[in-house]
């Protein structure tokens, strides 16, 4: 009889003790101690094609500023901003432009709306452009997938 109440007592404070623990840790994690997405870097990336210098992720506006690697100029045909939440993001691309060779170029999305794209809140976004060399008679247009991945600022 008393092995069975010493083994009861044994597991009833230990059980406690557990409970106390992942309360403990509940919380942390609940209040943001284990939020690890904030130490991650923010990046941008392309193909070698068009490199990225620098962007900026503001509650209704991206800014990008990218550099023409191509080795000609080129005529941006299209531009696109998406991302995977439901519904995606949706923004106002910029038009149309023509872009000489070894220059940067500020690309700014305007009026950017949808879910995942919430202030003080990491974004992963997908870029798709479309462009074809000046020089080229046919203009075969030429499509690139860049990727945003940082925190949108809160104003």
């Amino acid at each position: 009889m008393n092995k069975s109440q010493v083994a009861l007592e044994f597991l009833a404070t230990y059980a406690w003790a557990f409970i106390i623990l992942a309360t403990t840790i509940s919380a942390l994690y609940y209040f943001g101690v284990f939020d690890f997405s904030k130490y991650l870097p923010q990046d941008c990336t392309f193909p070698s094609q068009f490199k990225c210098a620098d962007f900026s992720l503001k509650p209704a506006e991206i800014r990008m500023r990218l550099l023409n690697n191509i080795g000609e100029d080129v005529h941006v045909s299209s531009l696109q901003i998406t991302n995977d939440a439901v519904p995606p993001i949706s923004c106002t691309p910029p038009a149309e432009f023509d872009w000489a060779h070894g220059t940067e170029k500020d690309i700014v999305f305007t009026s950017c709306t949808g879910a995942g794209y919430i202030p003080d809140v990491r974004a992963e976004l997908k870029v798709l452009m479309g462009y074809y060399a000046m020089n080229t008679p046919s203009h075969p247009v030429h499509l690139i997938n860049g990727k945003i991945n940082g925190k949108v600022l809160s104003s």
